[in-house]
């Protein structure tokens, strides 16, 4: 009974006590009412390790607002602080503005530069007494240098058709020498070979009339001193000129001889006929052996024409316009000189040239393409270009 007592009092004291729990329960919820702090629900702090199978059973659903800008979205429910501490409010980041993408402008390509409309090519009309000998039969790359040096009188060897008519064409005011090369220059019978030239020159300087002026015979065909090939040379000359002219109707160029071969003199006492019959009279001009100017004894070698031309008048043989159709120095001008050194002793000379009015001009030696002859030649020099400037001095000049 005694037990049953207690037992019973200890019921009634459990739910006084209970009783009283609540109404401090109650109590406590009227006092907070109206606060700004939350009533926060404890929650159970999380293990330090869990299994990464279970991580998607406390992932919430992702919302806008949610907190993945801080940690990794299976986290978001460990982030509750445990109870009894103040919330840290975790402002919601504000996504960083990715930059304002500006596309790098491309340059502008730049106009293409204007090519300049080739002038067209005109006829040269620039009247000198500078000329070259062209030792090829010629073509593009000739006609090229010709409008560089800008020549008057032309000496074309063996030269094609077609070339020969081009030059023609573009220089009309020059004039324009023709030679047909061979090997041997036979001077026995020399009437018959004389004629037997003359119709071999003709073959090319007929289909050519108009184009070519006039044609020379032999090359430097005789040695200082031999009076029998004088005579010979000089009877050669009055055949080929009487054939070339007379039954070809082509211009003849009487003698074509190498400096100070035959002496001044020598000329009216041997070849007056042969003069006399052509219609022109030609010389070489070169500087003495081994000199590097052709000022050096100019009167005796590249002026030497004078004192041919003033033995001639004292003997009273005429003769047609003078051609000096070889000039330069004696060996050559390369490994002795340079381009402009050799440029300027070709416009004295040309000066001098410009002071004899019965001589036509000189034909440098030359222009080559085919390796011959590589001293003397001028293709693809400055002297091109620098002779292509000159200007005939002024009247009365010096």
């Amino acid at each position: 009974m005694g037990q049953g007592f207690l037992g019973s009092h200890l019921r009634r004291l459990t739910v006084a006590l209970a009783a009283v729990l609540i109404l401090g329960l109650l109590v406590a919820q009227f006092f907070y009412v109206g606060k700004e702090r939350p009533l926060y629900v404890p929650v159970i702090p999380a293990l330090p390790i869990i299994s990464a199978g279970l991580l998607p059973l406390f992932a919430p659903s992702p919302s806008p607002t949610s907190l993945s800008g801080s940690l990794p979205d299976p986290f978001i429910a460990l982030a509750v602080p445990p109870v009894g501490m103040p919330p840290v409010i975790t402002p919601t980041a504000s996504p960083t503005p990715l930059p304002t993408f500006t596309p790098t402008p491309r340059p502008t390509p730049p106009l293409p530069t204007p090519v300049p409309t080739p002038t067209p090519r005109k006829p040269v009309e620039k009247i000198t007494k500078i000329g070259v000998g062209i030792y090829n039969h010629g073509g593009g790359h000739d006609i090229n240098m010709l409008f560089r040096l800008k020549p008057t009188i032309i000496l074309l060897t063996e030269p094609d058709m077609d070339f020969a008519k081009e030059v023609r064409h573009w220089f009309p005011k020059s004039f324009i020498v023709g030679r047909r090369f061979v090997t041997q220059q036979p001077l026995d019978n020399p009437q018959e070979r004389g004629r037997q030239f003359a119709d071999y020159v003709a073959q090319l300087a007929v289909p050519l009339r108009g184009y070519v002026d006039a044609w020379v015979s032999y090359n430097e065909p005789i040695s200082a001193g031999n009076y029998e090939d004088y005579k010979a040379y000089n009877a050669f000359q009055v055949a080929f000129a009487r054939r070339l002219q007379g039954t070809h109707g082509i211009a003849a160029v009487a003698g074509n001889d190498a400096v100070g071969v035959i002496q001044p003199q020598d000329y009216a006492r041997y070849f007056a006929e042969a003069i006399g019959e052509s219609r022109y009279f030609a010389l070489h001009a070169y500087a003495p052996p081994r000199a590097a100017s052709l000022r050096q004894d100019a009167e005796w070698f590249v002026l030497r024409y004078r004192l041919v031309h003033k033995a001639l008048q004292e003997a009273g043989v005429r003769h047609g316009p003078m051609i000096l159709t070889e000039s330069g120095l004696w060996a050559g001008w390369r490994g002795v000189v340079n381009d402009e050194q050799m440029a300027r002793d070709f416009v004295w000379l040309t000066d001098e040239l410009e002071k004899d009015p019965y001589v036509l001009g000189h034909a440098i030696f030359g222009i080559f393409d085919n390796g011959t002859w590589p001293d003397f030649d001028i293709s693809n020099t400055s002297i091109l270009d620098r002779l292509g400037e000159y200007q005939p001095p002024p009247l009365g000049g010096s």
